[in-house]
């Protein structure tokens, strides 16, 4: 009996990118979890008056967004039976640089550098991961501790707040409007996270990369023998982290006024893989995509708001999310056992 990872496809990447289908978002667990986010919203709604009330829903969804940007790159990694352990703390060596930078140079040349620092940090991570062939935990593990230390020596431990040698106030308003600032009622993080849902749509579904990715994830000696460039694709999935990471630090550090060594760290990465285990993304690759993704930061989000808006304790917050975690993933190894 031939099995599925013994199958030779009929020529190269081009038959491999016509054969592979991406999994339908549109399933029964994104109605569900509409459902669920559908549910918390009514529930909360009415045990406080305040949860529906315009700011509160504006900060949530700010905040959201910017966890969503950060798990949307998280999910491709995991969706190639990767992962990025790394993310909160690139996120705090991003912060500095790009503020350090834009005191320098200016918000656009900043800005630039401060998303050319995320894109090395994949880079290095993506390469340890495909050529080293370290794996994906221990790479990103190393990453975490260098992004960390190089944060902290970069800034001798200490926060970037936009004043001069003088002691003036360095005004940046571009900068501090795309944390800060709105276009109607629409946070400008929100807009930010919508067009990077869309961009990475669009790679995900449109370009080889995208079915690559999945086919990786699905089984990678098939998909090399298939003629999947795997080690360029997976050097390609960890800089899409990367950068994703970048324009999320760039929006927290604009919404805080500053640049923070400690900026990321565990709360950080724990929402964004929270939010992806949540989503129903496969922890075992190919399976999941950013919809997913982007109800389980929803999710996340409100019921955390929620819960404070009830005075429910942090650590008890902690205790049910943590909960849904392991529901959701083992509700993932069951639903690839029966499929």
């Amino acid at each position: 009996m031939v099995t599925r990872s013994e199958k030779a496809p009929a020529s190269g990447p081009a038959a491999l990118t016509a054969r592979v289908r991406l999994p339908a978002e549109l399933d029964w667990q994104v109605v569900l979890l509409t459902v669920a986010l559908a549910g918390m919203g009514v529930f909360f709604s009415l045990r406080s008056p305040h949860f529906l009330a315009i700011e509160n829903l504006g900060n949530v969804i700010r905040h959201a967004a910017i966890i969503y940007i950060i798990a949307a790159g998280q999910t491709i990694t995991i969706l190639s039976a990767g992962i990025d352990l790394s993310q909160g703390m690139v996120a705090s060596l991003v912060s500095v640089v790009a503020v350090d930078a834009i005191l320098n140079f200016g918000v656009v040349g900043g800005s630039l550098i401060g998303l050319l620092a995320g894109a090395a940090a994949g880079l290095f991570t993506g390469l340890m991961v495909a050529y080293v062939r370290v794996q994906p935990f221990l790479a990103t593990v190393g990453m975490l501790y260098i992004a960390g230390g190089l944060a902290l020596v970069y800034t001798a431990g200490r926060t970037l707040f936009f004043i001069d040698v003088t002691g003036q106030r360095v005004e940046a308003p571009v900068f501090f409007w795309l944390g800060q600032g709105h276009i109607g009622n629409v946070p400008v993080p929100v807009l930010v996270a919508l067009g990077v849902a869309g961009l990475l749509y669009l790679l995900m579904s449109r370009t080889p990369f995208g079915r690559y990715v999945y086919a990786i994830g699905g089984n990678e000696e098939a998909a090399s023998m298939s003629g999947v460039p795997v080690q360029r694709v997976k050097v390609a999935i960890y800089v899409v982290s990367g950068i994703c990471v970048a324009i999320a630090a760039y929006l927290l550090s604009s919404r805080s006024a500053s640049g923070h060594p400690h900026l990321g760290g565990f709360p950080l990465l724990m929402d964004a893989i929270a939010a992806v285990a949540i989503g129903g993304t496969n922890f075992m690759g190919g399976e999941g995509g950013i919809y997913r993704t982007a109800m389980g930061v929803l999710i996340i989000a409100f019921l955390g708001n929620g819960l404070n808006i009830l005075g429910v304790s942090t650590f008890v917050q902690q205790m049910i999310i943590g909960v849904i975690i392991i529901a959701a993933f083992w509700l993932s190894v069951v639903r690839r056992r029966v499929a």
